[in-house]
């Protein structure tokens, strides 16, 4: 039988109720076997200036003393639990239905707020008239070459078929809606993007707002199957555009990754380093 850990203020019977003045957010975060990246996460939220939030942690039963941490930290967290789950999608899912705030957003293990302010400034931009908010993000990306970072504003909502506006750590939805319409967990990679088309398909009210919201480390994007990603946001795009301009965009796309993936990074690899940041440089000011 699986063992089950839980909880939080809310079990400690210690949960402050929300100021009714102000919007109440709930931040979720998920976790599995990843402590440092839980430290970097659990500091950033704790650290926010606004206070009307709840945090709640979702761990999928991990071995590496994130359970330890946790139970450390009851007096700080609304609620955690820590229990086996069926991936990411259904812990986020899990999450959503323990929140009782007003929005949600997600902030799992690794991620952080851009500044300590992050959600106060945000929550001037929550009224009871929008459905989804959403600002800008700063990705991190390592290699052996040097450390940079991107700060990447939301892009153009009429290309929600193709890709996401913006990061899920940077979008706030209101609860109601995360829980009408939990995230698919057939998605291996884009259950978030999904859920927003769903959204969006239904007339439910955007909002960008002008905020960077988050900042996360993007250096494992290398590591992903992008012939699944290209599948799955493919299968999202179905009733959004004409199948000939859809199966021509992702077409290209993989092609591009193809030659990118085995042609370029082999050449690269080639190259001394100071040439490699030199032509990085270059493009940079293209």
């Amino acid at each position: 039988m699986e063992q089950k850990s839980c909880g939080g203020k809310r079990l400690l019977g210690k949960q402050p109720s929300f100021d009714e003045r102000f919007p109440s957010i709930s931040v979720i975060t998920v976790t599995y076997n990843r402590l440092c990246g839980l430290y970097e996460t659990f500091s950033s939220v704790i650290s926010q200036t606004y206070t009307n939030i709840e945090y709640i942690i979702i761990d999928g039963g991990s071995q590496d003393g994130s359970v330890n941490f946790l139970q450390h930290k009851d007096e700080m967290i609304s609620y955690w639990v820590s229990e086996k789950d069926a991936g990411i999608y259904d812990a986020m899912n899990k999450g959503a239905l323990a929140a009782t705030g007003d929005w949600i957003i997600f902030m799992n293990s690794g991620d952080q707020f851009f500044s300590q302010s992050t959600l106060a400034q945000v929550a001037t931009h929550l009224d009871t008239s929008g459905d989804v908010a959403y600002g800008g993000f700063a990705s991190i990306v390592v290699d052996r070459y040097q450390t940079r970072i991107f700060q990447r504003l939301p892009q153009k909502l009429s290309d929600i078929w193709h890709h996401i506006p913006t990061c899920h750590q940077s979008i706030f939805v209101k609860r109601k809606l995360q829980t009408q319409f939990p995230f698919d967990t057939s998605f291996t990679w884009c259950a978030d993007h999904d859920f927003i088309v769903k959204l969006y398909v239904r007339g439910c009210s955007f909002k960008e707002i002008p905020i960077m919201v988050s900042k996360f480390d993007a250096s494992g994007g290398d590591s992903r199957d992008i012939l699944t990603y290209t599948k799955e946001r493919w299968r999202i795009s179905t009733h959004l555009a004409h199948p000939l301009k859809r199966n021509l965009y992702f077409l290209q796309e993989y092609w591009r990754f193809f030659i990118w993936k085995n042609i370029t990074c082999k050449i690269r690899n080639f190259l001394p380093k100071e040439w490699v940041i030199a032509l990085r440089r270059w493009r940079g000011t293209c």
